[in-house]
């Protein structure tokens, strides 16, 4: 045989080994793909992987559970997707189902019984006792005043759906009456969806349960008796926690106020806030209403709503609160929401300038904590966060404020399940290049790359010459 001959043979046994090891190896990696999403994630603030808190809770998240996407996986939303593939790979009692609702009519019977139906892209998790459904849009943060998404919020809102499905325990939230207070549908519902259990208690004739996590006062209009202050004072020794949500229809509370002020150190004055910065304002839609949105301070639980420039909002006026003290023994207080430092605030019945108004920033939203017993008072000066449906708020105008009131509520309970994971900010993933990186990239790709190419394939022509 001479040398061509066995070049030759060895040339296409090699070929067709190589080509072997390329199927076989492409092979290895759809079914490693298939089994373990190889994905990596190069965006700045790791978009698509979920927290070290997160980690943690599915170490020891035991309760099995079906995660279904109602999409086909070429319609599914890429990014929620992304990171459900995250909980499935971490925790294996943990499946991530896609449902193609234009083969499976029928698969929604079962979670929509109001004749309504089910949205494109939802996602629900069943853990076959119960259940939670979340449009695709509740699981992105969306401005308000540019309509846009702007974060993504799936970790805590699938977090807080695996809680609830997997729980055997309902958190306790009272919503006191008694006092003509406003019926909140809203946070009835909001509540519920995050496994409370929610009962109206009468103050005048009951005592505060010690069961409860949580107590609520909405825009009362009578004062309460001193035999109720001490019912609420004896609540919060005990480790209770208050929010109280008043308006400027909540005048002459001498004893709540006093109480609040003398105690908590916030005072609620009757003076009204008025708002007259208009970038402080929003919209909704074509209603004609216009909010004013508040200045959002630093904190804990605020501070992943600032990040992503999330948006809270009010009707056009609120109660002035003040800060009668930073500390005092075990007590801080903080104020939360305040208004732009051109307000002002007046006393009069329509709001408008008579002179001598005082101008300023003025705070409408404060929290008191009592690190001793454990306890806190939140006090809002509007009641605007709390009267309109959640989805409709988050959904049609891209408003914040039952994130901000759920992620208080959490906060201020204390609960080690309640974690609040920051939402990741919506990044742009295209790449820019200045000119000298343009120039090295045209001289690597274009010209040195070719050239070497080239050169190899003259050099194999001059040895196969030579043969």
């Amino acid at each position: 045989m001479n040398n061509l001959k066995k070049h030759k043979i060895n040339s296409s046994v090699i070929i067709v080994v190589a080509i072997a090891l390329v199927v076989v190896l492409n092979v290895f990696v759809t079914v490693l793909n298939n089994k373990f999403p190889l994905k990596i994630d190069f965006t700045p603030n790791k978009m698509f992987e979920l927290s070290d808190k997160t980690y943690e809770f599915l170490k020891t998240y035991d309760t099995p559970v079906d995660i279904y996407i109602l999409a086909s996986a070429s319609d599914q939303d890429e990014r929620i997707s992304s990171v459900l593939g995250k909980y499935a790979a971490v925790n294996k009692n943990i499946k991530v189902t896609n449902i193609n609702m234009a083969e499976n009519p029928t698969f929604g019977k079962k979670y929509v019984t109001d004749g309504s139906s089910l949205m494109a892209n939802s996602v629900i998790i069943d853990s076959g006792e119960r259940f939670k459904i979340h449009s695709s849009t509740e699981l992105y943060g969306l401005n308000a005043q540019t309509g846009k998404y702007t974060s993504l919020n799936v970790e805590n809102k699938i977090n807080s759906a695996l809680k609830y499905v997997s729980s055997d325990k309902q958190m306790k939230a009272y919503m006191v009456t008694g006092h003509n207070e406003l019926a909140v549908q809203g946070v009835t519902d909001k509540l519920t969806s995050e496994n409370y259990e929610v009962t109206e208690l009468n103050t005048l004739t009951s005592d505060i349960p010690s069961d409860a996590s949580l107590v609520m006062v909405v825009r009362p209009t009578a004062d309460f008796s001193k035999d109720e202050i001490s019912k609420l004072d004896n609540y919060l020794l005990s480790g209770g926690n208050v929010q109280f949500y008043f308006d400027v229809s909540s005048k002459e509370l001498t004893n709540l106020y006093t109480y609040v002020k003398s105690v908590w150190g916030i005072g609620v004055n009757d003076n009204v806030v008025v708002e007259t910065d208009m970038s402080q304002s929003v919209s909704l839609g074509d209603s004609g209403v216009t909010l004013v949105v508040p200045v959002v301070k630093s904190s804990e639980f605020t501070d992943s709503i600032i990040k992503n420039k999330r948006t809270i909002a009010y009707f056009p006026y609120s109660k002035e609160l003040t800060q009668e003290f930073e500390t005092n023994g075990d007590i801080s207080v903080m104020p939360i929401l305040t208004s732009s430092d051109k307000a002002y605030t007046t006393t009069n019945e329509i709001v408008a300038k008579t002179g001598g108004e005082k101008e300023g920033e003025f705070t409408v939203g404060a929290l008191a904590v009592d690190k001793k017993h454990n306890s806190s008072v939140y006090v809002s000066g509007n009641t605007m966060l709390l009267t309109r449906d959640a989805s409709t708020l988050a959904n049609d105008y891209g408003l914040a404020n039952y994130d901000y009131f759920m992620n208080l509520t959490n906060y201020t309970l204390g609960n080690d399940d309640s974690f609040i994971v920051d939402e990741k900010a919506l990044v742009n993933n295209a790449v820019s290049l200045s000119q000298a990186d343009t120039v090295v990239i045209f001289a690597v790709v274009v010209i040195l790359i070719p050239l070497v190419i080239l050169l190899c394939g003259f050099i194999v022509w001059i040895k196969r010459r030579n043969l």
